[in-house]
């Protein structure tokens, strides 16, 4: 069976894209253009309205956080990176940051794997849950994991609100793995003697 790969939804990073592209626009029309803000400083203050020096440290402000906004929702909107992955081995989740490998999770090691929803302060998240075997909890696993909760010591909830692919697909996915090697342990014990 192929592998599973989910990413992040590039919808945040397109919309800091714009929102970048926005203040940046802003932040030269104001420092340097003049086009925007020559009108509307007409229409509020009837006349020519010269910028002040605190007037140009916001603009300056709102072009660094521009230039920010729009650099890091490029770079990531390009840069796709895998959060969590299917395999035959098991597991991958990324759970020590964005930018950090991926840790495996064997299927050993793992009980169940199931979809449901997550109260974070009054908003349903979607999340998938996956519930460790007693013997299986790892010590590569973190105890504070990005973009996932502890709930105990073997339940371990990964947010997917934000996932290229539904979780009901992960699970669905994950399911048929631990099915499969389930049904393959009952036959390796049932050919032994």
């Amino acid at each position: 069976m192929e592998t599973l790969t989910v990413y992040n939804s590039s919808r945040r990073s397109w919309i800091a894209v714009l929102s970048g592209g926005v203040l940046v626009v802003a932040a030269f029309d104001l420092l340097w253009w003049n086009w925007l803000a020559a009108g509307l400083a007409e229409r509020v203050f009837a006349g020519d309205e010269i910028l002040e020096d605190r007037e140009r440290v916001w603009a300056a402000m709102i072009l660094a956080t521009g230039v920010l906004l729009l650099g890091w929702g490029l770079v990531s909107a390009m840069r796709i990176r895998p959060v969590f992955t299917v395999g035959s081995d098991g597991l991958s989740i990324a759970l020590l940051g964005p930018f950090r490998p991926l840790v495996p999770l064997p299927w050993e090691s793992i009980s169940q794997v199931f979809s449901q929803p997550v109260d974070d302060n009054g908003i349903l998240l979607s999340s998938l849950t996956i519930v460790l075997r007693q013997n299986g909890h790892q010590p590569g696993l973190p105890s504070h994991p990005w973009g996932a909760r502890w709930t105990g010591r073997r339940i371990l909830r990964v947010l997917a609100s934000d996932w290229s692919v539904r979780a009901v697909v992960v699970e669905t996915v994950a399911n048929h793995y631990l099915d499969r090697i389930a049904e393959e342990s009952a036959v390796a014990t049932a050919d032994t003697p």
